[in-house]
């Protein structure tokens, strides 16, 4: 069944859908930008490979918490509110980033970065969830989601490594904070607060942020997040590093080769969801994330020069950041009541971030230390073939086939 909405509403949707996905794109390139300079910034701040993993992991600490908090809080107080606070936010402290001066100082600096951008993400989310068509929901936030891999890992290696040849690494950081102040300012003038949506109206008791815990869903979806951020955060933590230490390729070189990781997660996020919307999100799960898998393996040990690295990883891209909307976003809020969806989105979020993104890449930079880089290029392969047999146990959630089981019983 298909949705009235007015043509206004439809304009709208498209038009914030646009924008809030420039600012999760922003969100990654700002997010992600610091591990592409570590060659850089490790010598230049005396960092060992345990420190580079665990300025990663705080940001990713600080993230877990603030998106089921903030995205908790965007349930009660409004989702424009809670947005506004955490790109301003964040953008701030990717310019204080270029001001700091010791591993100590980009520790605090990264995990308060950590804050605004979790807010972002499962706000942003939330709000698409509130004001998407039911059968466009799918296409939304894939596209919202798309913009991480596009501008964060497609062009943020690029934009790195790149910039870092013609200015000093505090100006990279400088220059970087200032697309989300523009994003911020736009919100400002013409996000609706509060959102007209199909749900409005419904009447449904005030849940608190422990309930959605009751939803099999939200746990599998966090095993699965657990599983997928262990893979994402400690392959591109160390993947710049495994390019120009073992392979011995200029930093230029492997910017390229990891952009074809982000330009086919721009691909995926986008085809991955659009084509659950029709087959159910279950079944493209488990079939991307096993030939994720087995493509990530491939590109350890059957790539040798930079165009089959940049090949390898594109079409990889393209299986494993189809994953990515259904777990964190699409999934989760399909399996709540609608004025749950933020808390919903920020459990699955906050505990794989904690476990992928807060222990594991600490956990495999002390590995590296130990028995060298090529063992944390080896975890991605294994988690993704892991989400594969989690996913066969999800509850469907696509309307197209609720609707259909239902009209067929």
């Amino acid at each position: 069944m298909m949705s009235k909405f007015s043509p206004d509403d439809v304009r709208y949707e498209k038009r914030m859908v646009i924008m809030l996905a420039l600012l999760f794109g922003v969100v990654g390139l700002d997010r992600l930008v610091v591990v592409y300079l570590f060659p850089i910034l490790i010598p230049a701040l005396g960092l060992n490979n345990l420190q580079a993993g665990a300025i990663a992991s705080v940001l990713a600490l600080t993230w877990a918490v603030s998106s089921w908090g903030l995205g908790n809080l965007s349930d009660r107080i409004g989702r424009k509110k809670v947005l506004i606070f955490s790109s301003a936010f964040f953008s701030l402290m990717t310019c204080f980033t270029g001001v700091v001066k010791s591993f100590s100082e980009m520790l605090i600096v990264r995990g308060l970065l950590g804050i605004g951008e979790g807010g972002v993400f499962s706000s942003s989310v939330a709000a698409i969830s509130d004001f998407s068509r039911p059968e466009k929901k799918g296409l939304n936030l894939g596209l919202h989601q798309s913009f991480f891999p596009l501008l964060g890992i497609g062009l943020g290696p690029i934009i790195a490594t790149q910039m870092s040849g013609y200015m000093s690494w505090h100006w990279v950081f400088f220059i970087l904070g200032i697309p989300g102040f523009a994003i911020t300012l736009w919100l400002i003038r013409i996000m609706k607060s509060p959102h007209i949506t199909q749900n409005a109206s419904q009447s449904i008791p005030e849940k608190n942020i422990w309930q959605v815990l009751r939803y099999r869903n939200i746990w599998l979806t966090t095993i699965i997040g657990s599983l997928f951020q262990t893979g994402l955060f400690v392959f591109s933590t160390f993947v710049t590093l495994y390019l120009t230490q073992v392979k011995s390729l200029p930093l230029s070189t492997a910017g390229l080769i990891v952009s074809g990781w982000g330009f086919g997660g721009f691909i995926g996020m986008i085809a991955g969801p659009a084509i659950s919307d029709y087959v159910g999100r279950r079944a493209v799960l488990v079939t991307c994330a096993a030939a994720y898998g087995i493509l990530m393996f491939g590109f350890v040990f059957y790539t040798h020069s930079p165009v089959s690295m940049f090949s390898f990883l594109f079409i990889a891209g393209i299986f494993g950041f189809s994953l990515a909307p259904l777990f964190l976003a699409i999934i989760p809020g399909e399996s709540v009541p609608g004025n749950m969806i933020g808390a919903a989105v920020g459990v699955p979020t906050a505990i794989s971030e904690l476990v992928g993104g807060v222990i594991m890449p600490v956990i495999a930079g002390g590995i590296a230390d130990h028995i060298g880089l090529k063992a944390p290029m080896l975890i991605v392969g294994a988690v993704s073939i892991t989400c594969a047999f989690v996913g066969l146990l999800l509850v469907e959630t696509a309307p197209r086939l609720i609707t259909k089981i239902q009209f067929n019983d």
